[in-house]
C-alpha cells in the first residue's frame, strides 16, 4: 500500500502528520491520567459499591486510552524517524 509508506510523502505532510499524533498523544495521555486517578479515587472510597456502579467498566476504558496513547506513540516515533532520515540525508548532499 502506497499511501501508508511515509517515505513517499512530501516533507509536509510528514511534520503535519507528527504534528497530529504529538497533539493526540499529549491530549490522550492527559486524559489517561486524570481519569486514572479519579478511577482510583472512585475506588478507594467506594470499594464494593464503586465496582458494583461501574468502576471495573471504567478501567477497561483506560486500558482503551493506554492503547491509544500507545498506538499515537509509536506513530509519533515512526514520523519522528523519518524526519531525522530526511535531515541527515540532506546534510549529507550539502558536504
Amino acid at each position: 500500500m502506497q499511501i501508508v509508506n511515509i517515505t513517499r510523502w512530501p516533507l509536509a505532510l510528514v511534520f503535519l502528520g507528527a504534528g497530529m499524533t504529538a497533539t493526540v498523544l499529549a491530549f490522550a495521555s492527559i486524559n489517561l491520567f486524570v481519569h486514572a486517578m479519579a478511577n482510583l479515587r472512585f475506588l478507594r472510597s467506594g470499594g464494593w459499591d464503586a465496582v458494583r456502579l461501574g468502576a471495573l467498566w471504567q478501567t477497561a476504558e483506560l486500558a482503551l486510552y493506554g492503547t491509544v496513547v500507545l498506538i499515537n506513540w509509536l506513530g509519533f516515533k515512526i514520523f519522528e524517524s523519518e524526519i531525522t532520515v530526511r535531515y541527515r540525508r540532506w546534510a549529507e548532499r550539502r558536504r
